[in-house]
């Protein structure tokens, strides 16, 4: 495996993974454990690193994959992949930079709202990423 090829399959494999453990696992627990306000309340602390971990990571992708060809020879990517790494990226940028901003503003009483455009957001980077590493690893 080349080193473009480990970066790009690393940074995917990071920010799925990133995905999957928090839909799955860590938002699930805080709601579980701390109810929807306080849950809500430490979700939102998370969110702002969270999705820009996804942008540098998707930032990674799209860098190596525009260059890779001309610079180290790699070979483009399937257009699945990377319309879905495109769609996560500004499903990532969209979020960080449009959603967090209006939840912070609302406050408390609007995060049911606001958190089922997260929820969206999110669900478009996963079937993105999902659908771009699978079709990598065909």
């Amino acid at each position: 495996m080349s080193v473009v090829s480990l970066v790009v399959h690393a940074a995917l494999g990071m920010w799925l993974g990133s995905i999957v453990f928090f839909s799955f696992v860590a938002a699930p627990a805080l709601f579980d454990e701390l109810g929807e306000d306080r849950a809500g309340d430490a979700v939102n602390v998370v969110f702002p690193r969270y999705y820009s971990f996804g942008i540098w990571l998707g930032a990674a992708v799209l860098v190596v994959w525009a260059l890779g060809p001309s610079v180290v020879g790699a070979p483009e990517p399937p257009l699945i992949a990377d319309a879905g790494v495109v769609a996560a990226f500004l499903a990532n940028l969209y979020a960080r930079y449009q959603l967090i901003p209006k939840m912070e503003a609302a406050g408390s009483e609007a995060f049911a709202r606001y958190h089922k455009q997260s929820v969206g957001l999110n669900l478009v980077a996963l079937v993105g990423l999902a659908a771009a590493f699978a079709v990598l690893h065909l």
